[in-house]
């Protein structure tokens, strides 16, 4: 069985593709830039195409029974108003594409994320059935998801995968903050007490190839683990995994100095649960904060 990976090159992609490939899995990636090629892993074979465009991919793509769309500017950069444009049309527009060529019976894993839900949730404990937000970000994934969703009207099985804070040993978030804490400089965002939804990449990877072969399951999902904490007691876990000290709070107003806009994402939070991953039977390897750390950072001490 084929499964065609659209931006297979960036942080989750790779890993992802090894998840399927161990499965026993057929995985073509799409590739845009010929230099990213050496991203892949061993054993997926390279499709040159630019995503946002149609072009010759798209017949691979429709030849193949399950597609993942992962493409997406990243959105961990100062959201200048060109660069929430970028962030806008890399999904938009590529979603229409892949949706564009789907074929009758294939299952779509498209990514999202809680932000759908809004940066700022306060106590209120959010689940798939739960409304929407009205910032940026959550505009972005109503709309990110309702391209996803015409695939519906092309026969398609869609998944939306909702991401939380993807937590893994070679990038995303959890890289960014070693830093910080190897300087002794580690601490909470504003007041901590937001909440802090993250899922441990291995996870991420299991729980989207269960989607994929339960044929039953569609809509979306939160991909985030079931032992939610609040950012101040993350950072304390990061802190003894790594035996530094998390007592330096960032203060919001230079949060907000630094990344403008973006920095309601890191005080906001979601008290996001997986809850229709747990209906439907999955079971997370790293369900609590302290273990998936120290999966992730085994060894690793300054």
């Amino acid at each position: 069985m084929r499964v065609f990976v659209a931006g297979g090159t960036g942080f989750v992609g790779p890993h992802l593709i090894r998840e399927f490939l161990a499965e026993g899995y057929e995985v073509k990636a799409l590739v845009r830039h010929p230099d990213r090629i050496a991203r892949l892993p061993e054993g997926a074979e390279p499709v040159s195409g630019d995503p946002l465009k149609p072009g010759p991919w798209q017949e691979i793509c429709a030849s193949s029974q399950i597609v993942v769309n992962l493409v997406g500017a990243n959105i961990f950069s100062r959201w200048t108003p060109a660069y929430k444009r970028l962030i806008r049309e890399t999904r938009v527009y590529a979603t229409r594409q892949i949706v564009s060529c789907l074929g009758k019976g294939a299952v779509l894993l498209n990514a999202s994320a809680v932000g759908f839900y809004g940066a700022d949730r306060g106590e209120e404990e959010v689940t798939e059935s739960s409304g929407p937000g009205n910032d940026f970000l959550a505009r972005v994934c109503q709309e990110w998801e309702r391209e996803a969703l015409a695939g519906e009207r092309r026969g398609a099985r869609v998944c939306l995968m909702r991401f939380g804070i993807v937590l893994g040993p070679d990038g995303g978030a959890l890289k960014k903050m070693l830093l910080p804490f190897k300087l002794g400089l580690g601490g909470p965002l504003g007041s901590g007490k937001q909440w802090f939804p993250w899922i441990h990449i291995k996870d991420l990877c299991r729980a989207a190839v269960f989607l994929a072969q339960k044929e039953t399951l569609a809509g979306p999902f939160n991909f985030v683990a079931p032992g939610i904490v609040r950012q101040k007691e993350f950072v304390k876990a990061l802190g003894r995994v790594l035996r530094r000290p998390a007592i330096l709070p960032v203060p919001a107003f230079v949060l907000r100095l630094v990344f403008g806009e973006l920095a309601d994402l890191f005080l906001g939070g979601v008290k996001a649960r997986p809850a229709r991953l747990l209906e439907a039977g999955f079971r997370f390897q790293f369900p609590e904060i302290e273990s998936a750390l120290e999966d992730l950072l085994r060894g690793r001490r300054f």
